[in-house]
């Protein structure tokens, strides 16, 4: 009897373990595959570049090593096997995860949202998203300041959602390109430069949308305790 009452309790913690493990590995995969190219000599950009703006291709530069440290460290704060039995490596990946991936990543984030060749629609979402990346990290530092580990965990939540758009972004962009490939001849005249521009402003849009509104959903949901850790 007690197997069967302790299963419900079971599945919704096997499910956050699985979606963790899921988020640091898709996390890793998209820093190992775009933030290589940012570091060899001579770094190329993989977005549009302004080159009447010298300083935009060293912003973009630092902007994507910067927030690929974020997106590298980030889902391992999760890890409740780190967090319960190494609590000074827990805080040791939340510093670098704040100074070395947050503080510069949203800073110089901010610059490169407002150079963007991608419209002003862009312009307009990825200058809020580095704003709330900013402040809810600093919400998140307040709160932990303050020994109040609830609100520390529910801000670092959005905070990482916010950090994981990055991801999400590659994955709507690639879906977006494929439902529109049967509209390439017919509506685009077989342009495939359009075709591509609409789906990276779509997936630019839907990518930060979908993840603040997801996780305050899932918040909401869980209450005040919004735990999603890993045991493993």
């Amino acid at each position: 009897m007690s197997v069967i009452l302790d299963t419900p309790r079971r599945e919704p913690a096997r499910r956050r373990r699985v979606a963790v493990v899921v988020v640091a590995v898709l996390s890793v995969a998209v820093v190992l595959y775009f933030v290589p190219a940012y570091l060899a000599p001579g770094a190329d950009s993989r977005v549009g570049i302004r080159e009447n703006v010298p300083i935009h291709l060293p912003f973009l530069v630092v902007h994507a090593v910067t927030s690929g440290i974020a997106l590298l460290v980030g889902p391992f704060q999760f890890f409740g096997s780190i967090r319960r039995n190494h609590p000074k490596v827990h805080r040791v990946i939340g510093r670098v995860y704040l100074l070395a991936g947050i503080l510069p990543g949203s800073l110089t984030g901010i610059v490169v949202a407002v150079l963007t060749t991608a419209g002003p629609i862009a312009i307009v979402t990825f200058t809020l998203l580095d704003i709330f990346w900013f402040y809810s990290a600093l919400r998140a530092y307040r709160a932990v300041r303050a020994r109040d580990f609830a609100a520390h965990e529910r801000w670092m939540l959005r905070n990482m959602a916010a950090t994981f758009a990055a991801v999400m972004l590659r994955i709507y962009l690639g879906l977006f390109i494929v439902a529109q490939l049967p509209l390439l001849e017919g509506y685009y005249g077989g342009d495939f430069e359009a075709l591509f521009d609409n789906a990276y402003l779509g997936s630019i849009v839907a990518s930060v949308v979908l993840n603040l509104a997801f996780m305050e959903i899932y918040l909401r949901r869980r209450g005040t305790g919004g735990r999603l850790e890993a045991t493993a």
